[in-house]
């Protein structure tokens, strides 16, 4: 694909996020790479998207120790010069032969080079696309490098496009909660709010102060929120609130969102939420295909799993096998951050069963089995 194509891609994929893999491969392509990593860094955040050819290398990568102490983020990634730069420019050959994160790490697996740039994002984090190189390979040659940087303004061009649709969604997201009663806001890997709906903002539980921090007034709860919030990528939690003369019980919903591209530029990294005990609100099915990326089929079981349907009353409704069913509810499951059928319901606050324990769950429904 010649340049001009590729960079009508990369516009693209500032829109639809979705574009930004076949980007990713295409920028490992020009530089004899095996794939490319797209990543957000700051100290209080690290959000990212690859290749999928790379996908499970830089989830250990990202897994391991070597994500916060490599030399590449000593000495590249703080270089914001208007070009791509390899591991040579800024780290001599001895240097890489010493250094864990090359030798341990990266040679083990077949890699050892790469080519990348960073860029200043809107939010004040580094945006950074790292192209991989095999070891057997050798070094990023500099000519090689200089053949990327007439694409480097339209990735930063592209990450600031990215960004602000990455905060027009957010609101959005909590704006759609807001219409059917649900105080909500999206939070960023720093802790910070980026944007909340009216009701979380004029709700006694909920106070966000100092950095546009949010603090729940429930000391316990507050201390659960703010040590999973220092889980970077955790997965999603609910928890209660207790209630007071001024304010009802709630449960508090954190759900992370792992949509590729836009949110990897704007930040945004939970999805926070209350629901008042006892309410028995749940979203609609198209609320829940725009905040959870479900697909129409995934939406509507969970709508009528949330109205208190069973995986055989579902299947014999909709005309299709149970097995259906239960696949459809696992990958809503994995969307959601939830492991269990009772941690969907109360995710999601769906109608409390009479008699049941907790948050008007059944028992079967604790137990998460898939009836």
């Amino acid at each position: 694909m010649d340049a001009t194509n590729l960079i009508d891609e990369i516009y693209e994929a500032a829109v639809v996020p979705e574009k930004w893999a076949d980007v990713l491969d295409q920028l490992a392509a020009r530089a004899g790479g095996v794939g490319t990593i797209l990543f957000a860094a700051s100290p209080n955040r690290f959000q990212w998207t690859s290749s999928k050819a790379i996908h499970a290398v830089t989830a250990e990568w990202v897994a391991s120790p070597f994500v916060a102490d490599n030399l590449r983020g000593k000495r590249l990634v703080p270089l914001y010069e208007p070009r791509f730069l390899t591991d040579l420019d800024a780290i001599t050959p001895d240097e890489i032969e010493q250094d864990p994160f090359y030798r341990d790490f990266l040679r083990p697996r077949g890699w050892g080079w790469c080519v990348g740039t960073s860029i200043r994002s809107t939010s004040g984090d580094s945006i950074v696309f790292s192209i991989e190189r095999l070891y057997a390979d050798g070094p990023v040659p500099r000519e090689t490098a200089e053949t990327l940087d007439p694409l480097r303004p339209h990735l930063a061009r592209a990450s600031i496009i990215a960004a602000r649709l990455g905060l027009e969604r957010a609101r959005a997201s909590v704006a759609a909660l807001e219409l059917i009663g649900l105080p909500a806001a999206i939070i960023t890997g720093r802790h910070s709010v980026l944007a909340a709906n009216a009701l979380i903002l004029s709700c006694a539980a909920v106070e966000i102060g100092a950095f546009d921090r949010i603090r729940l007034a429930d000391s316990v709860a507050n201390e659960r929120l703010q040590r999973h919030l220092a889980m970077a990528g955790g997965a999603g939690l609910s928890f209660p609130l207790r209630a007071t003369s001024e304010r009802p019980a709630f449960v508090a919903h954190l759900v992370p969102l792992r949509r590729a591209g836009l949110d990897v530029f704007s930040g945004a990294a939970q999805l926070f939420y209350l629901t008042e005990v006892g309410r028995g609100a749940a979203p609609s099915a198209a609320i829940l295909e725009a905040l959870f990326d479900l697909s129409p089929a995934e939406a509507k079981v969970t709508r009528l799993l949330l109205a208190g349907g069973t995986v055989a009353g579902i299947a014999s409704s909709q005309g299709i096998r149970p097995e259906t069913v239960r696949g459809q509810l696992k990958t809503v499951f994995a969307k959601t951050g939830v492991r269990r059928q009772a941690e969907l319901v109360q995710l999601l606050g769906g109608i409390p069963v009479p008699g049941a324990p907790g948050f008007g769950l059944s028992g079967d429904a604790q137990t998460g089995a898939l009836e």
